[in-house]
C-alpha cells in the first residue's frame, strides 16, 4: 500500500523498543536523501541535528515508542545535512488483540508552508509592535531574532540601515553582538547603489577578517561564520536605505524557497521603517507642544483613557505658578514656556518609588499631573510639590523664587476622564483665591451625577419600547462645490420623564447594558424608512452614514442583520455607509477585516470615524477596506495650532495616497473651512455648514 502513496511513508517496528524502520518508500527516500536500504534498521532520531528543537525530539520519541498517535511538524536533517521543516503524523497499527504491531509515518516537507507562516506570523507582530509605539530598534531586533529562531538554517541575523548616504550602521542583531555585525558589515559591504535592487549579495570572509571581528565578542558565538548573505532594504523611491545580512557556517547555497521568503521580507521592513518614522512624526506633532516638547493634553487624555480602562485610580492635580504672568509679562513667553519645563524636570527628579506617573502641559500657564497612587493620600503629593518651591529658578540668567497654586481631584474607572480634569481645575481657580503657595481639593459630591444615570437606566427601555429615540441628519458638504453629498445619522432621545437626554449620556449605557444593539437597529430602521419614502416618490437621495457600536460590530450576526433589512427596505446599498471608530478593528484585526470586506462585497462602504485620536490605524489603513477617513472634531478645532494643523494635512494627504476621502468633522469657523479647501480635504460637516436635522428639514435642504 505505501508504495502506491505520492508522499512519503514510512514503516517502524512498534514491538521493538527503539522502533527502528523496516520499511520506507521512493518519495520519504527522496525527501530525506538516503537510499532505500540506509535507514533500516535506524529509527526517526537519526535525522536530528542541531536545530531540532528538544521538547518536540522528546515527544516524538515518546509517542513513537509508546504508539501513540501523534503529528508534529519539527526541523530534521536530510543525508546531506541540509535542514527541512519535517511535518509526520504516526499511526499506530494493530493487530487483532489491539496491540501495536507497526507504526505508519506520512512524512511530508513543509519548509515552504512554516516559512511563509513565521513571515505571516511576524508581520502581525511587527504591526502590533508598531501600534503599541515601540522603537524601530526594538521592532527590527524582534525581526531578526524571530528569523534566526524559526529559519531552518542555523544562522546570525542582522539589520542595517543606511545613515550617512555612503555607509551603514547595525541598527538590529539577532544573538550576533553589534560591534561584530558592525565589523563584518563594513568588510563584507558591496556597492549595491549601482547594481539591481533585488541582488543578493555572498561574501566569504577570511581568517584574518574573522580574527579581527571575534576580538568584539564578548560572549562565545553558538556558530562559526564562514560567509554571510545581504539584500537590500529599499525605500518608496527605489532608494538603499538599508540591508538584512544573514551569517552562516558555510557556503549559503540558498534555494528558491528561501529567496522567495528573502523577496516578501525585506518589504516588510522597509514597511516597518516608513511607518515608524510616519507613526513618530505624527505622534511628534500631536502629542507634544511645540514651545514646551512637553506632553500636550491630548497626549494625556490618550494616557488616561488607557489607565481608565486598566482599572486605574489615584490623583489628578494642576499647577500653575503664581508668577507666570508677571514673568511673561516682563520677558516674554518663552519664559513662560521655561518656568513649565523646570517645573517638569523637578517633578521628574523625585519620581514615585512604585506605580506610574504622567505630566503634560495644561494649558499656557499650567501643567496637569496624573498619579495612580495616593488616592487616599493626597497630602503626600502636597508636600513634595511644596518641596519644589524652595529652590529658585533661573530665567533669562536671574533666579525667581515661584509660589504655587495647585488643584487636586480624584480620578477612578468610574470616573467621566473630562469631568475630572474639569474638577481639578475648578480645584485650582480655588486656589488662586489665597496667596502664596496653597493647594485645593475639589470637594463637591457627584450625587446629582450618579442619580442622573440611575434615572437614565430607569428610563432606557421604556423608550426603546414607546419610539422616543429618534434621527437627525447631519449634512455632509462638498467642500469645494458645496453641495450636499450625504447625511451623518445622530441618535437623539427626548424622555417623557427626563425631557432630551444627551447622546453621550445614554450611549455608553445603553453599550454597558447591551441595549445598544437595539439602538443601532433602530437608527437603521429610521434611515431606510426615510430612504424608501424618497424613492418611492422619485425625490432625491443621497447616501446616509450611520455609526456602528463596536459592541454591536462584532456581533456574530452583524452583517446577516445589516444585509437583511436592506433587501426588507430595497433600498440601493450604496445609499447606506457604515461607520465604525478607529480602534475597532484592534480588538480583532482579522475579524474585523472580514466583516468589512463580507459588508463590501454586499456593497456596503464603511468608514473610519474619529481617525487619529488613537493613532492606531496607520499600519493597517492599506489593509481594511474602508472607504473613507473622518478626521477627529478635536484635530479641526486645534487646527491653529500649526503642530495640529501640520497634523490633519498629512491625514488628507494619507488619504489620498490611500485614494480614500477625507472628512473633516466638526467645522465650525470660516478659517477651519478655508484651511480644509486649501489642503485639498474633500467633505466636511459641522456647525459652519449646518446643524443636525430633522427630517423634514432635511428634505427641504436636499431640494
Amino acid at each position: 500500500m505505501a508504495k502506491q502513496y505520492s508522499t512519503g511513508i514510512a514503516i517502524l517496528d512498534a514491538r521493538h523498543i527503539e522502533c527502528p524502520f523496516v520499511y520506507y518508500n521512493e518519495p520519504f527516500s527522496a525527501l530525506t536523501g538516503f537510499d532505500r536500504t540506509e535507514l533500516i534498521g535506524k529509527n526517526l532520531s537519526c535525522f536530528a541535528g542541531i536545530k531540532t528543537a528538544a521538547d518536540l525530539l522528546a515527544e516524538l520519541d515518546y509517542h513513537t515508542k509508546h504508539a501513540l498517535p501523534y503529528e508534529t511538524s519539527l526541523i530534521h536533517y536530510q543525508k546531506d545535512d541540509s535542514p527541512f521543516w519535517h511535518e509526520l503524523v504516526a499511526h499506530p497499527i494493530c493487530d487483532q488483540e489491539g496491540v501495536a504491531q507497526y507504526i505508519m509515518v506520512h512524512s511530508k516537507n513543509v519548509t515552504y508552508e512554516k516559512l511563509f507562516k513565521m513571515l505571516s506570523k511576524l508581520e502581525h507582530e511587527v504591526y502590533l509592535e508598531i501600534e503599541k509605539g515601540d522603537s524601530l530598534s526594538h521592532i527590527l531586533q524582534l525581526i531578526t531574532t524571530q528569523i534566526e529562531t524559526y529559519y531552518t538554517r542555523n544562522i546570525y541575523c542582522s539589520i542595517h540601515l543606511m545613515k550617512d548616504g555612503s555607509s551603514m550602521a547595525a541598527e538590529a542583531s539577532g544573538s550576533l553582538p553589534l560591534e561584530m555585525a558592525n565589523i563584518l558589515y563594513g568588510i563584507e559591504l558591496h556597492s549595491m547603489k549601482t547594481e539591481d535592487r533585488n541582488s543578493i549579495f555572498v561574501k566569504q570572509f577570511t581568517k584574518k577578517e574573522l580574527a579581527a571581528a571575534n576580538e568584539m565578542a564578548h560572549t562565545p558565538l553558538k556558530i562559526d561564520i564562514k560567509h554571510c548573505l545581504s539584500k537590500p532594504i529599499c525605500g518608496t523611491a527605489n532608494e538603499i536605505i538599508g540591508s538584512i545580512t544573514m551569517y552562516f557556517n558555510k557556503e549559503p547555497n540558498i534555494n528558491s524557497i528561501e529567496i522567495e521568503f528573502l523577496n516578501r521580507l525585506v518589504p516588510l521592513i522597509s514597511l516597518s521603517i516608513k511607518y515608524i518614522a510616519q507613526t513618530q512624526q505624527l505622534r511628534q506633532l500631536a502629542y507634544f507642544d511645540s514651545e514646551t516638547q512637553l506632553p500636550n493634553l491630548h497626549y494625556f487624555h490618550t494616557e488616561m483613557e488607557t489607565w481608565l480602562q486598566q482599572g486605574e485610580k489615584g490623583l489628578i492635580i494642576i499647577i500653575q505658578p503664581g508668577e507666570y504672568s508677571s514673568i511673561v509679562d516682563v520677558y516674554g513667553r518663552s519664559a513662560g514656556d521655561e518656568i513649565l519645563r523646570q517645573m517638569v524636570d523637578r517633578l521628574q527628579e523625585q519620581p514615585s518609588r512604585e506605580g506610574k506617573e504622567f505630566i503634560a502641559k495644561f494649558s499656557n500657564s499650567c501643567i496637569i499631573f496624573a498619579s495612580n497612587r495616593a488616592f487616599g493620600q493626597p497630602e503626600q503629593y502636597e508636600a513634595r510639590i511644596r518641596q519644589m518651591t524652595k529652590e529658585p529658578f533661573g530665567i533669562h540668567g536671574k533666579e525667581f523664587y515661584i509660589t504655587f497654586k495647585i488643584g487636586m481631584t480624584h480620578f477612578c474607572p468610574d470616573s467621566q476622564l473630562d469631568e475630572a480634569i474639569r474638577q481639578a481645575d475648578m480645584a485650582l481657580s480655588k486656589a488662586r483665591q489665597v496667596s502664596g503657595t496653597n493647594v485645593a481639593f475639589f470637594e463637591e459630591q457627584n450625587d446629582m451625577k450618579l442619580q442622573l444615570e440611575m434615572d437614565v437606566l430607569n428610563q432606557l427601555t421604556y423608550g426603546l419600547q414607546n419610539k422616543e429615540f429618534y434621527i437627525v441628519l447631519q449634512p455632509k458638504i462638498n467642500i469645494k462645490t458645496l453641495e450636499i453629498e450625504g447625511f451623518e445619522a445622530l441618535c437623539r432621545w427626548n424622555s417623557h420623564i427626563l425631557g432630551p437626554v444627551s447622546p453621550a449620556t445614554f450611549i455608553p449605557l445603553a453599550e454597558q447594558t447591551g441595549k445598544i444593539k437595539k439602538v443601532d437597529e433602530l437608527v437603521m430602521r429610521q434611515v431606510l424608512r426615510w430612504q424608501r419614502t424618497r424613492l418611492d416618490s422619485n425625490e432625491k437621495t443621497v447616501p446616509i452614514a450611520i455609526n456602528i457600536s463596536p459592541v454591536h460590530f462584532y456581533d456574530e450576526r452583524f452583517v446577516q442583520q445589516i444585509v437583511s433589512l436592506i433587501k426588507r427596505y430595497k433600498v440601493p446599498p450604496y445609499l447606506v455607509k457604515l461607520e465604525v471608530t478607529e480602534s475597532m478593528e484592534l480588538v480583532d484585526f482579522s475579524k474585523a477585516k472580514d466583516i468589512l470586506s463580507e459588508l463590501r462585497q454586499h456593497g456596503i462602504e464603511c468608514s473610519i470615524d474619529d481617525f487619529g485620536v488613537g493613532f492606531s490605524s496607520l499600519s493597517y489603513l492599506q489593509q481594511l477596506p474602508f472607504r473613507e477617513i473622518k478626521i477627529d472634531r478635536s484635530f479641526i478645532n486645534a487646527m491653529d495650532n500649526p503642530g495640529m494643523h501640520a497634523v490633519v494635512h498629512t491625514i488628507v494627504q494619507l488619504a489620498s495616497n490611500l485614494q480614500m476621502n477625507a472628512v473633516a468633522e466638526g467645522i465650525e469657523t470660516p478659517e477651519q473651512f478655508e484651511s480644509l479647501k486649501q489642503m485639498g480635504c474633500h467633505t466636511g460637516q459641522g456647525y459652519y455648514f449646518h446643524k443636525p436635522l430633522v427630517l423634514e428639514d432635511a428634505a427641504k435642504l436636499i431640494h
